[in-house]
């Protein structure tokens, strides 16, 4: 897929969760910058970007996330790593995570060390299930 195809498919992705959270939730998605992803399943939205926005390789970078269930209320986020998608068993890296409140995260310390496809996987919990997502980065030279 290219790259103002994929920018184009998240954009209407993040368009349709916006749609699909209730105007009254406490844990809103909009990250305040108009850029992003947002990775969704049967009970979790997550919208989350990158800080600083553009990715570097080799240079470390933030994650800025909200963490959402289906029905608007703040999930927790228990933990995100990131890993080469083609070294499925390959090492992953482990991230510091800041909460905030309201579903608000920052995870802190990623570096992505070459180009390709990195899978970058979160852990999310609310009372009663837990649940695991994960979103492709395609990181170009």
């Amino acid at each position: 897929m290219s790259v103002p195809m994929r920018f184009l498919v998240s954009v209407l992705s993040f368009g349709l969760a916006m749609i699909a959270v209730p105007a009254w939730a406490d844990c809103p998605l909009d990250l305040g910058h108009g850029v992003g992803w947002v990775v969704f399943s049967q009970h979790y939205m997550i919208a989350f970007r990158p800080d600083p926005s553009r990715i570097e390789i080799g240079e470390p970078f933030a994650l800025v996330l909200n963490v959402c269930t289906k029905g608007g209320d703040a999930a927790e986020l228990v933990g995100v790593d990131a890993q080469m998608s083609e070294q499925a068993r390959g090492p992953s890296q482990h991230l510091k995570i800041v909460p905030g409140k309201d579903g608000r995260y920052r995870a802190e310390g990623l570096l992505l060390p070459a180009a390709g496809r990195w899978e970058v996987g979160f852990d999310v919990r609310s009372p009663g299930e837990s649940e695991r997502l994960t979103h492709e980065i395609v990181l170009q030279q």
